[in-house]
């Protein structure tokens, strides 16, 4: 029995001198460490800087880099006001290429390509004297002046429902003149071409003016327009075209502006344009009756306003908004050609490039829509606080639109063109038409026409394009797409004979829409 007491006491010792050699070792760790600290505390806090410095790189890095131009000034309130708050939320870095900064996507009211006057400007010389890189982006086309261009744009689509006839001097002058005798009670507004002042004016002062050299049209005069409250109005719908050939265009649903004229139609007095123009001082929606009750109420947005008015009073809405849908879809289709000339002209693809617009329309009083102007870089910042009900819709606009180019982040914007992509949209998400695909064996053969759909098919041009499709799809928000959509062969008389990809992109659209609803 001793010997086993003996045996423990043994155990016991040995344990314990166990445990002060580990906390011996312990402590002189602990005294290397903070010994080191204490000799060398200046190396430790810019070891630390260093670090914290390389992460701000690391971020810095992955923020992308807004750029925005203005040559005329107009909006005392700040033309970028509504669109700085929407890229800062973003985290965007702001940049000034014109002095040599680097920049992601740029933000021009007027257009760089559009007169030579504003390609030799100093503030556009940096995108004008080298090549855009691949991920870079403009919100401006090459060639859509077409589209923006009052004058352009009536004569281009004067032979649409949607366009109230139209005329330049002196070019058209005997057309003037037929369409009076055939309308001998047409009146008629004179018009700048650079959207400065409206005015009623007479046939004989037409005929008498000297037109050499003039920035004037005419158009015929909308006398029996839709009144709301006793007051004319325009309608101003948002429209963004990611892109041409192929061509895609979506429809800001979230809500529309609305521009009531100051002062009752009737009694209607053409020296009056308070009556007809909607101009400086123009009101808002939420100042008429039918709007102002229903807003204060319930915050509904002016379109459901105006859609219930316009129900209430027997119209169908539905038809309404399919007209307004032909007309935009008709009109920028018109476009395309001279967008895909002018960009060849700068060798440009025209994925570079977005437009955001907003389609100025009239109502006549059976609620027929006509498309009075296509607005490039429409005012986007409340110009007085009358407006800054607008707010919300400029920077949900703006929001959506740089979420649909692709700008919601630097993952985004730069997966465009690399491997992390396929996270967004990869081949297995753009594969449509398995049947087909299948009973031809398009992996074989691409020759039968059902096969240029399927994957093996399919060109790396065409298959970014469905990518960029797809990738658009996912981020629509409050845009609707106009084009393609459901019907649209009904403008293949249009399109069709232009560009081979808007007939690829409408077919595979209709796949997608066959396969899954959402796509319709």
């Amino acid at each position: 029995m001793p010997k086993k007491n003996d045996k423990r006491g043994s155990d016991s010792s040995n344990l314990n001198n166990y445990i002060i050699i580990i906390l011996a070792s312990i402590i002189v760790i602990l005294l290397a460490v903070l010994s080191a600290y204490i000799i060398n505390p200046g190396d430790n806090v810019q070891n630390e800087v260093l670090k914290k410095e390389e992460l701000i790189k690391k971020e810095e890095v992955k923020r992308l880099r807004y750029w925005s131009v203005i040559l005329e000034v107009w909006n005392k309130a700040g033309h970028f006001r509504t669109m700085n708050r929407v890229f800062e939320s973003l985290q965007y870095k702001f940049v000034n290429a014109s002095l040599g900064d680097d920049w992601d996507i740029l933000w021009a009211i007027e257009n760089p390509y559009y007169v030579p006057e504003f390609k030799t400007n100093p503030l556009f010389m940096n995108i004008n004297e080298k090549p855009l890189r691949i991920e870079q982006k403009v919100n401006h086309f090459p060639g859509i002046g077409v589209l923006v261009g009052k004058s352009y744009m009536n004569q281009m689509n004067a032979h649409l429902k949607y366009i109230l006839p139209s005329f330049e001097f002196p070019s058209d002058k005997t057309k003037f003149q037929k369409f009076l005798a055939n309308n001998p009670k047409a009146k008629f507004v004179e018009k700048n071409i650079y959207n400065r002042g409206v005015r009623i004016v007479t046939t004989k002062d037409v005929l008498q003016r000297d037109h050499k050299d003039s920035e004037i049209f005419y158009q015929q005069f909308m006398d029996k327009p839709f009144l709301i409250d006793g007051h004319a109005f325009d309608f101003g719908i948002f429209v963004l075209i990611t892109s041409f050939n192929p061509l895609r265009i979506y429809r800001f649903d979230a809500d529309v502006l609305f521009r009531f004229c100051k002062e009752k139609y009737h009694p209607f007095d053409p020296n009056n344009r308070d009556k007809y123009v909607v101009q400086s001082g123009c009101l808002p929606p939420y100042k008429m009756p039918t709007f102002e009750k229903v807003y204060q109420r319930y915050r509904y947005p002016s379109k459901k306003i105006f859609e219930n008015y316009i129900d209430e009073k027997g119209f169908d809405v539905n038809l309404l908004w399919s007209k307004i849908d032909d007309a935009i879809v008709k009109i920028v289709i018109n476009t395309e050609s001279n967008v895909i000339e002018r960009s060849q002209e700068f060798n440009y693809s025209t994925h570079h490039f977005f437009e955001l617009v907003r389609f100025d329309i009239i109502f006549d009083e059976k609620l027929e829509p006509y498309v009075m102007e296509v607005n490039m870089s429409p005012n986007l910042t409340p110009a007085a606080e009358v407006y800054e009900e607008n707010a919300i819709i400029y920077e949900q606009l703006i929001y959506n639109t740089v979420h649909m180019i692709g700008g919601g982040s630097h993952f985004e914007f730069m997966s465009r063109f690399n491997d992390s992509d396929i996270m967004i949209a990869n081949r297995k998400n753009l594969a449509v038409d398995i049947e087909s695909c299948l009973k031809h064996e398009c992996h074989r053969s691409c020759a039968h026409t059902s096969c240029k759909l399927c994957s093996p098919c399919v060109s790396a041009e065409k298959r970014y394009q469905m990518r960029e499709a797809f990738r658009e799809h996912s981020y629509e928000g409050n845009f609707v797409r106009l084009f393609p959509a459901k019907d649209s062969y009904k403008y293949k008389e249009l399109y069709g004979s232009l560009f081979e990809n808007n007939q690829f992109s409408v077919d595979w659209y209709k796949a997608k829409c066959f396969e899954n609803e959402k796509w319709c």
